[in-house]
């Protein structure tokens, strides 16, 4: 039986969102709703801030008069085809809770806790996921145009079948499973102690699409055809790194330090490298002075179409054969940069110091 307070809440938010006089919206903050019956009711744009609704009731389509209740003894929350639209769930625990088709366009879910939920069909275009739980969530058909998924934990997730157009994915290292993020920890420590402590990191086919590595040290990394599409190393360290065969599709390795780095064969379609540095890597003696030597960066073969390349430093590169077709050059610096059979069909290279 659903209580007067509560009654009169939902009538206000339903004149609310037809901007009726008297309106407002319904905020359900830290209320005690359980056994509560919202068969019918229309939450778009409700706060449901740090909600349980793990118990809640399983609502789904009614030919004639909208939702209808199908369970009421359903262990976990259950909308198919419902509005939460523009919703504020933040920190809400949803674990295996179907929400197939429910409308969570523009719904606020960070820190929510999705785990194994369905949410097939759903509709999530612009909702903003930054830090929730969604290991093993499906999300066949699902619409997550515009999502943001900044730090979100998606272990196990397939988001093969959803529309991820214009989403904005950001998984911190800290989120990956524990034993990509120890490699990845323990690389920095080896790199701090010059190899005296931590261990160098291989990860070589690790799948490490859309994971944020900015201002991270993985100089001499071996991540040989890894998969890192939407991959951002904004500030790092990847000197004398071996990334050949890689996906880095629409990386983002602005101002990166790549000294001698090995990205052979590696696709950087669209990617954006500004400011990076490509160049040759000095070659030192154990007492870290230098032996006159370097080891050029090699970029053969490389797939960098129209990829962002402005004010890169490519000095003394190896860019044989690549693929450079409507990249940015300008006022890049490829001086002594080997170009045999590289293509530039369509590169802006105004202001760029090409080899002699």
């Amino acid at each position: 039986m659903i209580t007067q307070e509560i009654q009169l809440t939902l009538a206000r938010h339903s004149r609310w969102l037809k901007d009726r006089p008297g309106g407002a919206r319904a905020d359900f903050s830290l209320q005690e709703l359980e056994g509560i019956d919202f068969g019918g009711a229309d939450l778009t744009d409700a706060n449901l801030f740090g909600a349980d609704l793990r118990d809640g009731t399983l609502m789904t389509a009614a030919a004639e008069d909208g939702t209808k209740v199908v369970n009421a003894e359903s262990s976990n929350l259950g909308m198919e085809r419902g509005s939460l639209k523009g919703a504020n769930l933040s920190g809400a625990r949803l674990a295996s809770s179907v929400l197939a088709q429910t409308d969570l366009s523009g719904a606020i879910l960070t820190n929510a806790v999705l785990t194994d939920a369905d949410l097939s069909g759903a509709m999530l275009d612009g909702a903003n996921l930054g830090s929730a739980k969604l290991t093993g969530i499906k999300v066949k058909d699902t619409n997550m145009r515009g999502v943001k998924l900044s730090n979100t934990s998606m272990e196990g997730v397939d988001l093969s079948g959803a529309d991820l157009t214009g989403a904005e994915i950001v998984i911190s290292v800290d989120s990956l499973p524990d034993d990509l993020r120890d490699t990845i920890r323990n690389h920095e420590k080896w790199m701090a102690s010059f190899g005296a402590k931590g261990k160098r990191a291989v990860l070589d086919g690790a799948e490490l699409d859309n994971v944020d590595f900015s201002g991270i040290n993985l100089s001499g990394a071996s991540m040989k055809d890894a998969a890192l599409t939407g991959a951002r190393f904004m500030g790092s360290s990847l000197n004398m790194a071996d990334l050949s065969g890689a996906n880095i599709y629409k990386g983002k390795l602005d101002k990166a330090e790549m000294n001698g780095i090995n990205l052979s064969g590696a696709d950087l379609t669209e990617a954006s490298l500004t400011e990076a540095d490509i160049s040759a890597a000095d070659i030192k003696d154990r007492e870290g002075n230098s032996t006159g030597r370097s080891w050029p960066a090699n970029l053969s073969e490389a797939n960098l179409s129209r990829c962002n390349l402005t004010a890169a430093i490519l000095r003394g590169a190896i860019l044989s054969n690549s693929n450079f077709n409507g990249a940015n050059l300008r006022g890049a610096d490829l001086s002594n940069a080997s170009i045999d059979g590289a293509r530039l069909q369509g590169a802006i290279i105004t202001e760029a110091k090409l080899p002699n």
